[in-house]
């Protein structure tokens, strides 16, 4: 079994949030049922976060998970490509009301920029598309997202 780690996860563990625990059961979890890989835009991701200060500190960090860093495929690259280019043409503008569908712009009380709703951008669509077609599954926090895009992907925890 081979299963993928969104950043949110890792992120949990570093800085210790409400998710470490969950993250740390989960990890330790797939483990036992097989290799544990991320993608390279979660290693980017997590380098972003500005929490290591080198590679090998970031390594290290993944060694002591048994965390595998792993190329997709070309497969799974083209399937977040489509299940991108789905949301780009799904995605609001604005804010809509769930029930009468009225679209409202909305303002920052702070600096009056007009609010929207949280935007996916095409790593989250790779790191589902490498954990659908080159793995088993993915250990996230974000489960309503990747199984809307995703829908046959096993998302843990449950």
């Amino acid at each position: 079994m081979i299963t993928a780690v969104d950043t949110n996860v890792l992120l949990a563990l570093l800085y210790e949030d409400e998710h470490a625990n969950k993250s740390e059961v989960e990890l330790r979890r797939v483990y036992r049922e097989g290799r544990v890989v991320i993608t390279p835009l979660v290693y980017a991701e997590l380098t972003a976060d500005g929490h290591f200060d080198t590679t090998s500190e970031l390594d290290q960090f993944l060694e002591d998970f048994s965390i595998q860093l792993v190329e997709p495929s070309r497969e799974a690259l083209f399937r977040a490509g489509e299940q991108f280019q789905q949301y780009t043409v799904r995605r609001p503008d604005g804010l809509q009301c769930p029930s009468c569908g009225t679209k409202q712009t909305v303002r920052c009380e702070e600096c009056s920029e007009d609010l929207a709703p949280r935007q996916h951008i095409a790593s989250d669509f790779v790191i589902g598309g490498h954990a659908t077609v080159d793995g088993d599954a993915l250990v996230s926090f974000d489960n309503a997202f990747y199984e809307t895009y995703f829908p046959a992907l096993t998302v843990y925890p449950k």
